[in-house]
């Protein structure tokens, strides 16, 4: 047993020292289309207001929902890789596929 903790041990310490053991990188960063903001915090306060008018919470800064997605990007803000119901995670949604259906081009490719 003592084996195994300094084993152990020392492989934390290892994977630790090199950088491993990092949490992802967030998915979803939502961007502003339109508006222009004067601080960072008018941009914080206006990004949590619409995230919470949509139902998505503002701290993870993302939702599994199509619905609350899409209201948040009708609001004016979009995801980098492109329109969410486009992404490979929202791709077979019911909501998104009658989105794509009345919004995308017909050669859209899920992205992400």
């Amino acid at each position: 047993m003592k084996a195994f903790t300094v084993i152990f041990s020392i492989f934390l310490l290892i994977g630790c020292s090199f950088g491993g053991f990092r949490p992802p990188p967030r998915y979803y960063v939502w961007f502003s289309k339109d508006k222009t903001f004067d601080s960072l915090v008018e941009l914080v306060a206006t990004r949590k207001k619409e995230m919470l008018a949509c139902g998505m919470d503002p701290v993870l800064g993302e939702s599994g929902n199509s619905k609350v997605n899409l209201c948040f990007e009708s609001k004016g803000w979009y995801l980098k890789g492109g329109p969410v119901c486009e992404n490979k995670l929202m791709w077979n949604d019911e909501l998104c596929i009658k989105w794509r259906a009345k919004y995308s081009k017909p050669n859209a490719k899920p992205w992400g």
